[in-house]
């Protein structure tokens, strides 16, 4: 394996069969370690849901019970926004031709900017909801890659979120035709009992992953 793409190298382009066929084939070779990592952070998701939201009060622990549900809120957004790192990282080892163990998932050290960058992302996208809807959608679409950003070239928050807008913006048609094909590709997944998800989202975020490296310029392994 190569390292990664020199500096100055020319950004590539790519299709959207290419970037899903990609991302099937390194789900494939790999599919129990995606799969268990799925279940793993579906299990945690719903522990927490137990522990912060599982049990009724009476009215004079109100106060508390409210305290307790913000905390629970707090805590199981920033637990989503490390999964959804987790499997950022576990695309990028699959696109540098590493296969991921579980551990491999997590083997980021810029927790802060990835917080960060998460919570500005989602206010942000929250208040374009409100305005409508279609700017959300805008907002969500142009940063979809700050983590890759943050994550693959340890980019602080707001570098990783206009690395990811100036990259998008530049090639908004390529990157649309593959969100909305990934965007398909879940639906199915979700219509299958949801259990379809388990391969969809793999594939999702390799392909997705697959894509920022081509349109970079930076390494992919075959």
């Amino acid at each position: 394996m190569s390292d990664y793409g020199t500096p100055g190298q020319t950004p590539g382009q790519f299709s959207v069969g290419d970037a899903i066929g990609y991302g099937w084939n390194k789900f494939k070779d790999n599919a129990l370690i995606w799969i268990g990592i799925l279940l793993i952070a579906a299990v945690i998701q719903v522990v927490l849901n137990l522990v912060f939201g599982g049990f009724s009060t009476s009215s004079d622990m109100s106060a508390a019970f409210s305290v307790w549900r913000i905390i629970g809120t707090i805590v199981t957004t920033i637990v989503g926004y490390l999964i959804n790192a987790a499997l950022v990282r576990g695309a990028l080892h699959e696109v540098d031709g590493n296969k991921p163990a579980f551990g491999s998932f997590f083997q980021f050290t810029n927790v802060g900017a990835i917080i960060i960058a998460s919570v500005i992302i989602g206010v942000a996208a929250t208040i374009g909801f409100v305005l409508l809807i279609i700017p959300g959608l805008i907002v969500i679409f142009l940063t979809w890659w700050t983590l890759q950003f943050v994550i693959d070239q340890n980019e602080d928050a707001i570098t990783g979120i206009k690395s990811s807008f100036r990259v998008i913006s530049q090639n908004v048609g390529p990157v649309l035709l593959l969100a909305l094909a990934l965007v398909g590709i879940n639906i199915v997944g979700a219509i299958l009992c949801g259990v379809g998800l388990l391969v969809s989202i793999p594939i999702t975020i390799i392909a997705s992953t697959y894509a920022y490296r081509v349109l970079t310029g930076r390494y992919v392994a075959a």
